[in-house]
């Protein structure tokens, strides 16, 4: 399966809005809305769509923290209905890609709490691997890209 992705613009942003995922996954995860909230304040966020063809299937923010350097997937998610069909790992590696050929990265991070073991499967099997360090109350993954 190959997905691709496209900025959240004023064309779009109703959509990703409108993009939910389970109910008992409301916990791990922000809304696009608020995401995209953030993204407006954090201007290093970047937000995008995740597509099949024109349909947006998921949602996903990342970016370079301005702090340190370090480049983040702060978001990755994949709507209710299109779940359990492959997008959330397609999704991932486009995205991977992605910020690999924008940033020129060796090391992609993101968190994750400890109950979402549905996710934590996703990232680990990307090749994600948990750096023991914790941020809140999510455990920190990274990616190394060498």
């Amino acid at each position: 399966m190959k997905v691709n992705i496209r900025e959240i613009t004023a064309d779009n942003f109703i959509e990703a809005i409108h993009l939910k995922v389970k109910k008992e996954q409301e916990n791990y995860v922000a809304s696009n809305a608020v995401s995209i909230a953030q993204s407006k304040f954090h201007t290093f966020l970047m937000c995008v769509g995740i597509y099949d063809g024109d349909i947006m299937v998921g949602f996903s923010a990342f970016g370079k923290n301005p702090e340190d350097e370090t480049i983040w997937i702060v978001r990755h998610m994949i709507a209710e209905q299109y779940q359990g069909k492959g997008y959330g790992k397609s999704g991932l590696q486009t995205l991977i890609d992605h910020m690999q050929a924008e940033y020129q990265c060796k090391t992609i991070y993101l968190d994750v709490i400890p109950e979402n073991q549905v996710g934590i499967n996703l990232y680990q099997s990307a090749g994600f691997e948990d750096t023991g360090r914790i941020q809140g109350h999510s455990h920190i993954f990274v990616l190394n890209l060498e």
